[in-house]
């Protein structure tokens, strides 16, 4: 089985919208090993020292074989969880897990 992450963030500052990679967002911490407080953390300094609101999300996704209406498999999405946080002016006002891509995430995309 294989797992995917996708660690990303939007800060929606005065000058426009500045996409964070994950490695910025990680902080030398394994994707694996992130979790939604600390995703929830940074969203919220990050809000906080630019004065905006910022939208940060972490999607998991594991691949693994589905079966399929003919009896075969498929190598597919098996399980996925996915957390958002938005935080404005340092302070959460969203922060919600799924189980599937949050689709409040294509506003900033």
């Amino acid at each position: 089985m294989d797992i995917e992450y996708n660690i990303s963030a939007r800060i929606l500052a005065k000058g426009g919208t500045i996409k964070v990679p994950a490695d910025e967002i990680l902080g030398g911490v394994r994707p694996a090993d992130f979790t939604a407080d600390a995703l929830a953390a940074y969203c919220c300094e990050a809000s906080s020292r630019n004065t905006c609101k910022v939208y940060a999300w972490l999607d998991r996704e594991e691949y693994g074989n589905a079966n399929v209406f003919n009896g075969g498999s498929d190598y597919e999405v098996v399980n996925e969880v996915c957390t958002l946080c938005i935080c404005d002016n340092g302070v959460v006002i969203l922060r919600e897990r799924t189980d599937h891509w949050n689709e409040k995430i294509d506003e900033v995309l």
